[in-house]
């Protein structure tokens, strides 16, 4: 009786073991699977100056960013607050800021006043797509809000280099604004602000899903998205005369105003757009409300998508994918993606004030007279500044 107790015993011992072991194999597999599915994971690639997003361990969308000398190029870290409008670092500010990790933010490219979205940094727009920054992500004001709106605390943000594969969805596309003048270049195309001369090109005369079926020498190029395709739309479209929704057609209208603006594409549009597609020719509405439109140099839009623009971007799309397709190339699993790096340990930053209410704004603008001739005694401006770059240059808060 006791030797069938012994060996009972040492059935039950064997089979716990062997359960036991079977569970640590297989454990770590376990966890990778945990990880790949807890939501969303930003990569960007420092050296192609290109964001991929993840979600669940698929690319869901790249973007065309501008990194810049003090951008971390490896390591993972977690972002955290978040800012409509912040004062950035060199007395220019930015739309749509999220932390990644002390003063490196994802935002919009720069404005030179602050909450005034007419006031784009000259030729900044251009740069998006090269290392341009001081360290943060520049973005256009679609992605920037994207992330702003979208992407939650805590989520992970990982560092590389890959020079080879921009991201797994290809390289961006990426355009140019400043060769149409002074009334668009202060503007981020991508902005919806109602005041922003870009969108009187817009309305129902554009239709992403219609302009990418309607245009297939586009299709497999360039990871579109609706706000790539507007971009490429107002950019290079638009002067090329190629139409994007069913309801407009550029000969047609032209037709209808007797070829009043000429071949100028965008001052028929946007006529089409401000006035409305019957109405009769008023002299009067067309100079005071078309003058930026009327303005555009069409043949100077259309040799510089030529020559400086669109086929550059053609060779390097082609570079990164040498056949083309209508769909995206197959993405990578989770663990094809670039291995996340710890990240630096923070140094430690004195005197951190983490409540608006405890700052001394008087003394913060006082104690620096460079913050005091940008801002004055703003508290609502010298506490951006602070929280955002202040805290991290060491300056004291009060």
């Amino acid at each position: 009786m006791k030797d069938n107790r012994k060996f009972g015993t040492g059935i039950i011992n064997m089979i716990f073991v062997l359960v036991l072991v079977t569970t640590m194999f297989f454990q770590p597999e376990l966890t990778l699977k945990t990880q790949a599915g807890e939501g969303y994971h930003i990569y960007i690639n420092v050296i192609a100056n290109v964001v991929t997003v993840y979600y669940d361990g698929e690319p869901v969308r790249a973007m065309i960013t501008s990194t810049g000398t003090a951008t971390p190029h490896s390591g993972t870290y977690n972002t955290s607050n978040k800012f409509d409008w912040a004062i950035l670092n060199g007395n220019v500010y930015g739309q749509y800021c999220t932390r990644i990790y002390k003063g490196i933010l994802f935002h919009s490219v720069p404005y030179t006043a602050y909450y005034n979205y007419g006031s784009l940094k000259h030729g900044q727009f251009d740069l998006l797509g090269t290392p341009a920054s001081m360290g943060c992500m520049r973005l256009c004001v679609a992605d920037a809000k994207w992330i702003y709106d979208n992407i939650p605390a805590n989520t992970p943000v990982t560092f590389y280099s890959d020079e080879e594969t921009p991201s797994p969805m290809g390289m961006p596309f990426s355009c140019k604004i400043d060769r149409f003048g002074e009334s668009f270049s202060g503007w981020d195309p991508t902005d919806l602000n109602k005041d922003n001369p870009w969108n009187a090109f817009l309305g129902d005369a554009f239709d992403a899903d219609y302009y990418l079926e309607h245009n297939p020498d586009l299709q497999g190029l360039f990871p579109w998205t609706p706000v790539s395709l507007k971009l490429h739309w107002l950019t290079v479209g638009i002067a090329e005369g190629r139409c994007a929704s069913k309801i407009f057609e550029f000969s047609a209208y032209k037709r209808v105003l007797d070829y009043r603006f000429g071949n100028n594409n965008y001052a028929y549009l946007a006529y089409y757009n401000l006035v409305g597609y019957n109405a009769p020719v008023d002299k009067a509405t067309a100079e005071q409300r078309m003058k930026p439109y009327v303005g555009i140099d069409i043949k100077k839009v259309l040799d510089y998508a030529e020559a400086e623009m669109f086929e550059p971007a053609y060779k390097q799309a082609a570079a990164a994918t040498p056949t083309p397709t209508p769909k995206p190339t197959p993405t990578p699993k989770p663990t094809k993606v670039p291995t996340p790096t710890a990240a630096p340990t923070p140094t430690p930053v004195t005197e951190e004030i983490t409540d608006p209410d405890q700052f001394d704004a008087v003394a913060y603008a006082d104690r620096y007279p460079d913050l005091k001739a940008a801002f004055g005694y703003d508290p609502v401006a010298l506490w951006n500044h602070y929280d955002t770059i202040g805290r991290y240059e060491g300056r004291v808060p009060y």
